[in-house]
């Protein structure tokens, strides 16, 4: 019973483990908001200076994804990281 009780947080670490490393949480419609956040501010522009001075880029990130269901958010942050790892 111990070894199920093990593997079972074993897995859990896994798999929420390089969410909370990477983004301080392990809810995926936050961690992806704050993906898309932190990509607005490398790709730069006029918007997003303005949206810095005036505003949040993680809130507006999570308004924009309020609607997501979290499968279709870590099905995404999935899609990010992959597009990072490729270069895209």
């Amino acid at each position: 019973m111990r070894s199920i009780a093990f593997l079972f947080v074993l897995a859990q670490v896994a798999l929420l483990g390089p969410l909370y490393l990477l983004y301080g949480q392990i809810d995926p419609c936050r961690a992806l908001a704050a993906e898309i956040a932190s990509r607005a501010e490398k790709a730069g522009g006029v918007g997003v200076i303005v949206d810095q001075v005036f505003g949040d880029l993680e809130i507006d990130a999570r308004r924009d994804i309020a609607d997501r269901s979290t499968m279709q958010c870590a099905g995404e942050l999935l899609g990010n990281w992959t597009g990072r790892a490729t270069g895209t």
